[in-house]
């Protein structure tokens, strides 16, 4: 969990939704600290077609349709696969440093 804002923000909530959609592949979601919101959502993302990968727009009007408008991803991270552990789960210990750059990058 996160805090965006003063809302709680559940990753797995976000990524169960970003999962859906079709130029989705595989999804994580972390939050990563932010000077005026606490910490922003950061959505790395694996493209179904490397070609034609998501925007955060795109993401962020998806998730906007499903979800409260706080909980839409602030940054996006294009990978060609998502770090895992030796037990085959999604690493967001590894995804850190990445979402700190993400966060450099985002300005509201």
């Amino acid at each position: 969990m996160y805090i965006r804002g003063g809302y709680n923000v559940y990753p797995i909530e976000v990524e169960n939704h970003l999962g859906q959609h079709e130029l989705v592949d595989r999804v994580a979601v972390t939050g990563s600290a932010a000077p005026v919101l606490g910490e922003i959502g950061v959505a790395f993302v694996v493209p179904a077609d490397a070609a034609n990968p998501p925007t955060l727009e795109q993401l962020r009007a998806w998730c906007n349709e499903r979800l409260a408008s706080y909980k839409a991803p602030d940054a996006l991270v294009l990978l060609d696969e998502l770090p895992l552990t030796a037990m085959s789960k999604i690493d967001k210990r590894a995804l850190a440093p990445a979402a700190a750059e993400a966060e450099k990058a985002w300005e509201r």
